[in-house]
């Protein structure tokens, strides 16, 4: 579980979609133990390279090709579909470019009507926009303010992204051990060693620990991410405020704060507050060093260690529960203990039997609590004393039983079932990637459609298809998802029709890996961007990626990849935002998996169930807005 998001090719990008430009820039994204590498990104320069057909007889340089689209007719001529470009990099090597037919600045119109000019790509409304909203909040909350990130600069242009929701009421909702009379009591907690969407994992699960049990969250030292795609300076050390808006969540959200570590070790580790859990005697920070970023970390763990409590609760074995009343939790063992001792006659609850049958969201708690067992036959608890007797607890993220590397509805449940739907809006609606990587998904977005619109004017809302593929390394951590080309195009003909536009995040290398693809689709790349990705940090594009791949009309992810999983949330969200066929029930209608036998884990309701981290569960999105 990690990710993994890398880009190939020459030192330089080349135009928006453009005739020219580094062939192959794939995008690979995170997942289960990924990586993001650049091969060499040289501040994203732009290229000057000339993208030519692989057919020898064709030297000739490409700009833009109409290509016959599946919403316009059903027969397809091969020979009417793109070809894998060759491009030639710096080094005057020519290699063979992962990057979809060249889509310039001077965009032909396939109708032959004219062209699209650069500022044009960001001027054109999206249908997609219009769509009718089911939302019960007040209103929706847009937040996008794209002027600063180069676009778009209409609300029209990027509205068909916003799926999160303001309600006022969950501002102010506070767990019942926040006291803010009291001694201020801590939480903090290690970044995960390896990609983004293991982090993002993690960091979802700390904010709602740290809310549940009333603590101030301490964000945890700047640091070099082990597997990652360095920034536009070459730096592959990132902070969660790289990625989301952490002061405004801290200045929205009443029940807990959120501080840095800096802020923390002034506070109480320098002034001498914090004491060994063991001796009671004060402890100082190494050489009271307070500032830690990018730096070495194992002095400033083994005094955290020393400071703190740490619980290990192992969620391949129980479930962290949440009593609706801190001072009164005994009743929930009582209840788990019904569950074992099948006290009503009903066996030990399996996920199966809620497939296609969800409890209901505000339903009794011990049919709440059965759905979400998943097989763990005792429940871990947060209680008063835990509260009262721990001035600062600690979540490591070794690599042991304990790392929080799952969906935070897998591992905790509320006993009020509005708090437990509180968790799922505070996760949808403030864990939102920041305005830097939406305003860039949505000139992508944007950029795609006006592309598709001039393929085939008569697909007027733009309607493209994404997949993730997951490869190299995840290949020997999950050998059963270890797939050729041709299987791939096996797996998605039935539903993604000859010459459809597909957009592919992926993080394999090899340029031809792709090419039975791409005699029968029309395939484009994170490389196929060009000049809308210079001055961006690289750091981001495998997040925006996501985001493009969430509006396409059908997503094929890879199984067990975290990065494909918050995909298919993501289109979860919207699917609910946008009313679409089966959002009631949670079930997802176009999202699919490869390889094959996982295809349709998410086109019915599904109860959690093992192995956790390989793919997202309704529970996260169906039925979340109940107050």
């Amino acid at each position: 579980n990690g990710n993994s998001m890398q880009s190939f090719g020459g030192k330089s990008m080349p135009d928006s979609f453009g005739s020219a430009g580094q062939s192959n820039l794939g995008s690979s994204n995170n997942n289960n133990g990924n990586n993001m590498q650049s091969a060499s990104f040289n501040h994203l320069q732009s290229a000057s390279f000339n993208s030519y057909s692989s057919r020898p007889e064709d030297n000739k340089q490409s700009s833009f090709h109409s290509y016959p689209d599946p919403h316009q007719q059903t027969k397809t001529s091969l020979q009417q579909l793109p070809h894998l470009s060759i491009a030639q990099d710096s080094t005057g090597q020519l290699f063979q470019g992962l990057r979809g037919q060249s889509m310039g600045k001077s965009m032909a119109s396939s109708s032959g009507s004219g062209v699209l000019n650069h500022d044009q790509f960001f001027n054109v409304k999206n249908p997609m926009s219009n769509r009718q909203s089911n939302s019960i909040a007040e209103e929706i909350h847009t937040g996008l303010q794209c002027a600063s990130y180069g676009g778009p600069h209409s609300e029209a242009e990027y509205s068909e992204l916003i799926y999160w929701q303001d309600f006022p009421s969950d501002a102010t909702f506070t767990s019942s051990y926040y006291n803010p009379h009291e001694r201020t009591k801590y939480l903090t907690f290690e970044m995960d060693g390896s990609g983004w969407n293991n982090i993002r994992l993690g960091f979802e699960n700390m904010m709602l620990l740290a809310h549940s049990m009333g603590r101030t969250l301490v964000i945890p030292p700047k640091r070099q991410i082990a597997h990652g795609m360095p920034d536009i300076h070459g730096s592959k050390t990132i902070s969660f405020d790289d990625f989301y808006d952490i002061k405004a969540i801290n200045a929205k959200q009443n029940g807990f704060n959120i501080i840095s570590m800096e802020d923390f070790l002034e506070r109480e580790s320098v002034s001498g507050n914090l004491k060994s859990m063991t001796t009671g005697e004060v402890i100082y920070p190494p050489n009271n060093q307070i500032d830690w970023n990018n730096q070495r970390l194992e002095p400033l763990l083994s005094y955290i260690n020393i400071i703190s409590r740490t619980f290990n609760w192992n969620p391949k074995d129980c479930v962290l529960a949440f009593s609706a009343k801190g001072t009164d939790d005994q009743h929930l063992f009582s209840m788990m203990a019904d569950v074992l001792i099948e006290k009503d006659g009903r066996p030990f609850p399996d996920y199966s039997e809620f497939q296609g049958k969800p409890v209901n969201v505000d339903g009794p708690t011990q049919e709440r609590l059965r759905e979400v067992l998943a097989g763990r036959r005792k429940i871990c608890m947060y209680d008063s004393k835990m509260h009262a007797a721990n001035d600062v607890v600690h979540f490591k993220a070794e690599e042991n039983e304990e790392r929080l590397i799952l969906p935070f509805y897998a591992f905790m449940f509320w006993e009020d079932w509005r708090q437990q739907l509180f968790a799922m809006r505070f996760v949808r609606d403030n864990l939102v990637y920041n305005d830097a990587i939406f305003c860039l998904a949505a000139r992508m977005v944007n950029t795609i459609r006006d592309y598709v619109r001039q393929r085939s004017p008569e697909n007027a809302e733009g309607l493209y298809d994404a997949i993730h593929i997951r490869r190299r390394d995840f290949q020997s951590q999950f050998p059963s998802t270890e797939m050729s080309a041709n299987t791939i195009l096996a797996g998605i003909q039935d539903d993604i029709h000859p010459g459809s536009t597909i957009y592919i995040s992926t993080d394999e290398r090899d340029p031809t890996f792709f090419e039975p693809l791409r005699q029968v689709y029309d395939l484009k790349f994170i490389g196929d961007f060009g000049d809308m990705l210079k001055g961006v940090n690289p750091q981001l594009f495998g997040l925006a990626e996501q985001i493009v791949a969430s509006r396409s009309r059908v997503f094929f992810g890879t199984y067990y990849s975290s990065f494909s999983a918050y995909i298919a949330r993501l289109r979860g969200y919207y699917s609910v935002k946008e009313n679409q066929p089966g959002h009631t029930s949670g079930a997802l209608q176009n999202t699919y998996y490869l390889p094959s036998k996982w295809k349709r884990e998410m086109s019915i309701y599904q109860a959690v169930h093992v192995p956790f981290y390989a793919r997202e569960f309704p529970i996260a999105w169906r039925d979340i807005d109940k107050l």
